[in-house]
C-alpha cells in the first residue's frame, strides 16, 4: 500500500495508538502519543481551519485562559493537550472517516467483550483504561448507535446477522460496565438517529426495551445496576455544585485548564460519612462543560457546546453513524469525567471532525505552521510530563516525612511540611488529620489538638481525627474530653 492510499487509516491508528497507551491519563503517556501524532500532523496531516465556524474560538479561549492562569506552568500543558484534539478535529478529512467509524465499532466491540469477561470474574468490570469502567463504556456508547443504525437499514442478510450480533454485544458490554451515564447516551444518541431516518418501528422498540427489562427483572437486579445501595452514586450533583460555585467566582476566564483539583479544595463540600475518599477530593467536575466553566470560564463551556452543536448539525443527516458516535460521547461527557482519559477525548473530537462538513473558505494550514504548532505541543507536553513526576517525587517525599516524624524521627520538618500543604488545601480534613500526627508525634500537643479540631469542623464524623483528638486529650490527662471524643466514634 502506498503512502497515499494508506493516509486515511492513520487517524483511525492513532485513535488504536491512544487506547493502548492506558487511554493517555498521566502525561507521560500523552507525551509518547505526542511524539507519534505531532509528527504526522506536521508531515502529512490535510489541515485546514475556518474561523466561520466556532471551534477555532474555543480553542484560542482556551490559550487565553491558560496565558492568564494563576498557574501558567500547570495550565500551558493542558492546553497543549487541548491543541492535539483540535489538531485531529481540524486534520480530519472525508477519505478517513470510514476507517475511523470501523475502528470505533472494533474497540467498542473488543472493550464490551472485556467488559462482560469482568463482569463474570471475581475482579468486576473496570475496562481497560485504568480502573474506571466509565471510559471503556464510553467506546461501546459511541460505537452503538452507528452499529443499530445499521441494523435497521438496507443491507443483505449476512450483513444484518453481522449488526445484530454485534448491536447485541455492544449493549450487553454497556450494561456490565454498569455505566448509567453510557447506556443512557447510547440510547439517547441511538434514539435521536433513528428518529432523524424516520425508522419509527425500531424506536419504539429501543425505548420499549429498557422498560420491559426493567419489569421483568428481579428489583434486586434493579437496585444493584441503579446502585441504590451505594450512597457515593448519587453524590455527583454535589460536585457539579461545587463546580458552579467555582465558576461564578471566575466566570470569565476561569481558574485555569487543569486546575479543578485545586479549584475544588476552595469550593467542595463536607462528605457525610467520613470514611470514603470520593468526595473529598477530585481532578475532574465529572461534566465536561463544567469542568471547562471553571477552569476556563463560562466562555469556554458555551463555544465547546456551539463547536458541536455546529460539526453535528452541519449538513443535516449526512454523515450521521459518525455524528451519532460523537453525540452519544457528548452526552455522556456531560455527567462523567471521561474526558479525563484523552483516548475518549480523541474518540469524540475525532467523530466530531470526520462528521462535520469541512467549509470550503477553510483555510489550508503551511508547513512552517503545522510545525510551529506541533513543536509548541510537544514542548507543552514535555513540560507536563517533567511537572507531573517532579510533583509526584515531592508528595513521595512528604509522605515519607510525615512517616518518619510520627515514628519519632527528625521533630520540625515533618509539621512544617503539612503545614503548609494544610494552606494549599484548606478544605481537605485528610491533610489536617495528617498535620494533627505529625504534631503530636513531634510534641506539640496543643497545635496536634488545633489540626486535629480543624479537620473535624471539616468532617464532623471523620473517625481517624476523633480518635487522635481523644489521644491528645489523653496524653494531657484530660479523661473526660478523652471519653467524650471516644464515644462518639462509630
Amino acid at each position: 500500500m502506498s503512502p497515499g492510499a494508506a493516509r486515511p487509516y492513520v487517524p483511525a491508528l492513532f485513535l488504536a495508538l491512544a487506547l493502548a497507551l492506558g487511554g493517555l491519563r498521566a502525561p507521560l503517556p500523552w507525551l509518547t502519543f505526542g511524539v507519534f501524532f505531532l509528527a504526522w500532523f506536521a508531515w502529512s496531516a490535510p489541515a485546514a481551519v475556518s474561523f466561520d465556524r466556532p471551534a477555532p474560538y474555543f480553542f484560542l479561549w482556551l490559550g487565553a485562559a491558560a496565558l492568564f492562569s494563576p498557574e501558567p506552568g500547570a495550565s500551558l500543558p493542558v492546553l497543549c493537550r487541548y491543541a492535539v484534539l483540535g489538531l485531529l478535529f481540524f486534520s480530519a478529512e472525508e477519505a478517513g472517516e470510514n476507517a475511523w467509524l470501523k475502528t470505533v465499532m472494533g474497540l467498542g466491540s473488543v472493550l464490551a467483550a472485556v467488559l462482560l469477561y469482568q463482569r463474570f470474574s471475581a475482579a468486576g468490570p473496570a475496562g481497560l483504561i485504568g480502573l474506571n469502567p466509565n471510559y471503556s463504556a464510553a467506546f461501546c456508547a459511541g460505537a452503538f448507535p452507528a452499529a443499530l443504525l445499521a441494523l435497521t437499514g438496507e443491507g443483505g442478510r449476512k450483513e444484518k446477522t453481522f449488526y445484530f450480533l454485534l448491536v447485541l454485544l455492544l449493549a450487553s458490554g454497556l450494561l456490565a460496565s454498569g455505566s448509567r451515564g453510557a447506556v443512557l447516551a447510547a440510547v439517547a444518541a441511538a434514539a435521536a438517529g433513528l428518529g432523524v431516518t424516520r425508522r419509527w418501528r425500531a424506536l419504539a422498540a429501543l425505548l420499549l426495551l429498557p422498560l420491559a427489562l426493567a419489569a421483568l427483572l428481579p428489583g434486586h437486579a434493579l437496585e444493584g445496576w441503579l446502585k441504590l445501595s451505594d450512597p457515593r452514586a448519587f453524590a455527583r450533583p454535589l460536585i457539579w455544585a461545587s463546580s458552579f460555585k467555582a465558576a461564578f467566582a471566575s466566570p470569565l476566564l476561569g481558574w485555569g485548564p487543569g486546575l479543578f483539583g485545586e479549584i475544588f479544595e476552595l469550593f467542595k463540600f463536607p462528605y457525610f460519612d467520613g470514611i470514603a475518599f470520593y468526595g473529598h477530593s477530585t481532578l475532574h467536575a465529572h461534566s465536561e462543560l463544567l469542568n471547562l466553566a471553571a477552569e476556563a470560564g463560562f466562555p469556554a463551556a458555551v463555544l465547546f457546546a456551539l463547536a458541536a452543536g455546529a460539526a453535528l448539525l452541519a449538513g443535516g443527516a449526512k454523515k450521521l453513524p459518525l455524528k451519532l458516535c460523537a453525540l452519544a460521547v457528548f452526552l455522556q461527557a456531560g455527567t462523567d469525567m471521561i474526558f479525563y482519559s484523552g483516548a475518549v477525548s480523541l474518540l469524540f473530537w475525532g467523530s466530531l471532525g470526520f462528521a462535520a462538513e469541512r467549509p470550503a473558505g477553510a483555510a489550508a494550514l503551511s508547513g512552517r505552521v503545522k510545525l510551529f504548532l506541533a513543536a509548541l505541543c510537544l514542548a507543552g507536553l514535555a513540560l507536563g510530563a517533567a511537572r507531573f513526576y517532579r510533583a509526584d517525587a515531592a508528595a513521595r517525599f512528604v509522605l515519607a516525612a510525615g512517616a518518619q516524624y510520627e515514628a519519632g524521627g527528625g521533630q520540625t520538618l515533618g509539621p512544617a511540611l503539612w503545614r503548609h500543604s494544610a494552606l494549599s488545601n484548606p478544605r481537605n480534613a485528610f491533610v489536617a488529620e495528617s498535620e494533627g500526627r505529625a504534631e503530636a508525634a513531634a510534641g506539640d500537643l496543643r497545635a496536634a489538638e488545633a489540626a486535629f479540631a480543624r479537620a473535624l469542623e471539616l468532617e464532623p464524623f471523620f473517625s481517624r481525627a476523633r480518635l487522635g483528638l481523644a489521644g491528645v486529650y489523653g496524653a494531657e490527662g484530660r479523661a473526660p474530653e478523652a471519653c467524650r471524643e471516644l464515644a462518639r466514634v462509630p
